[in-house]
């Protein structure tokens, strides 16, 4: 399908009150969908209808919802208030991890046994979804002030995330070594203008960097990345 701007359109919106929506996630028939929000819930969209309003609404969150995974008969959330929840829609039930950092991000492991979680003090968090136990932390990277998006490798061999220095990272999984990283995207820079009443000066001083999302993609070595530069990067070994 050619996806260019004539040929996209979407026949379907629903009603959000105007506020932030930070992460969005289809489930696995595309019939629902799930966003995560800035007014610290998550809702679940019928496609089918032509409704516009929430099918169910998850409020339990005491601060912004940042990201959504989904399985089967769950909705998972990570949040500012430094927890990871998981709401069993099957039977109505909540598991709570309590991190004690915010998350900004978080990506399940291809077998569906944990969860990665990126939080604000630079950590990324591996949980055993079961148990709730830290498995494995990876450190490293920045990210103290903006969100960066985290997942593991097809092969669930390695954790990949993005820094707000510019760099892509990979840890191994099991002992959380750094095994490589690279430079991903380049700094912009900010135009700023100074006025004097004798003379007016520009400068460029420096800005923001930081790579916003990075996927991997699900049999290939490939991945894709992104960034506050405007350029979306495809990686191949």
């Amino acid at each position: 399908m050619n996806m260019n701007k004539s040929s996209v359109f979407c026949p379907l919106f629903f009603s959000y009150s105007n506020l932030q929506v930070n992460a969005v996630k289809f489930n696995e028939y595309s019939s629902v969908v799930v966003s995560a929000g800035y007014d610290q819930s998550l809702r679940a969209w019928d496609c089918r209808s032509h409704s516009t309003e929430p099918i169910q609404i998850i409020d339990s969150f005491q601060d912004s919802v940042m990201s959504v995974c989904l399985t089967k008969t769950e909705i998972i959330g990570g949040s500012v208030d430094g927890t990871v929840r998981t709401f069993d829609i099957r039977v109505g039930r909540e598991l709570s991890d309590d991190l004690g950092q915010p998350v900004n991000c978080i990506s399940m492991s291809n077998d569906g046994n944990c969860i990665l979680a990126s939080c604000l003090d630079s950590t990324l968090r591996l949980l055993d979804r079961s148990t709730g136990e830290l498995l494995q932390e990876y450190k490293g990277h920045i990210c103290k002030s903006f969100k960066t998006d985290c997942c593991l490798t097809n092969s669930d061999a390695h954790v990949t995330g993005g820094s707000e220095d510019g760099y892509i990272y990979f840890w191994d999984l099991v002992d959380a070594s750094v095994v490589a990283k690279f430079k991903a995207h380049s700094l912009v820079g900010i135009l700023v203008t100074h006025f004097h009443f004798l003379y007016q000066k520009t400068a460029l001083i420096p800005g923001l960097l930081q790579v916003t999302s990075v996927s991997y993609h699900p049999k290939d070595d490939a991945m894709i990345s992104s960034s506050v530069d405007g350029i979306i990067r495809v990686w191949k070994k």
